[in-house]
């Protein structure tokens, strides 16, 4: 049975591309393009073999609601997704939120189709790229996950991390952030149990490990002590 597809990306000469070489293909009957995921519900019809091509920039992690969104997409419809050239954090968390089928955005024509049919067969299938990527996310996995762990901590404790790494004591960093050295001491404490870690010294090798610190030398606005204030409680 041919099934239509669905292609959902921001590059529009790309969707465009990608619909020329779906033409004269019987295992894929049509094609739509939709500019956001928004739009995918309108379109979806029961009864109907469908896929959907997404461009990987559609799921933002750092939102609390896509890992549903991407469970609930692969409820409705098989989904192949075109990677861009985000870090490979991103890669991680869409295998580790089902998505099976990935294919670099400079992938060839005879990968995509390929993938497009491994994805309406509802198997795994990664191109040469994505697998050597693949490859190397499983030797970083441990490094992945910590990175993953520092992004969820609350801005506040990012903040100890960095003042940390300057050597700056528990009770200077309550001053800042206008707490009490106890509860900075706790935050601390926290953080210490949470990467199992055993010192002061363990949370600066985090903090470096993870490019926490070289975000902070970055990006110092996002560090506002206001705004860390504003989180600090425990």
């Amino acid at each position: 049975m041919s099934s239509e597809v669905i292609i959902c990306d921001q590059q529009s000469v790309y969707a465009l591309g990608s619909s020329l070489l779906l033409e004269n293909n019987p295992l894929f009957n049509g094609h739509r393009i939709i500019k956001n995921l928004n739009q995918l519900q309108q379109f979806l019809i029961k009864d109907l073999s469908q896929l959907l091509v997404v461009d990987s920039s559609m799921f933002d992690f750092k939102q609390k609601d896509t890992i549903l969104e991407v469970l609930e997409l692969k409820k409705k419809v098989p989904v192949m997704v075109v990677f861009n050239e985000e870090a490979d954090l991103h890669l991680y968390q869409l295998i580790d939120n089902g998505i099976s089928v990935i294919v670099a955005r400079n992938v060839s024509n005879e990968e995509w189709l390929k993938a497009l049919d491994m994805a309406r067969q509802d198997k795994i299938y990664f191109c040469s790229t994505i697998s050597t990527k693949v490859f190397a996310l499983v030797n970083q996995m441990e490094k992945i996950k910590m990175v993953e762990q520092v992004q969820q901590l609350k801005m506040v404790d990012k903040y100890i991390l960095v003042r940390i790494c300057e050597e700056a004591s528990s009770k200077q960093i309550a001053f800042e952030v206008g707490q009490s050295k106890r509860t900075i001491e706790g935050h601390r404490t926290k953080m210490m149990h949470k990467f199992d870690v055993k010192n002061v010294a363990g949370l600066v090798k985090i903090a470096f490990l993870t490019k926490l610190y070289d975000d902070y030398l970055s990006n110092p606005g996002l560090y506002e002590v206001a705004l860390c204030a504003k989180t600090s409680a425990l």
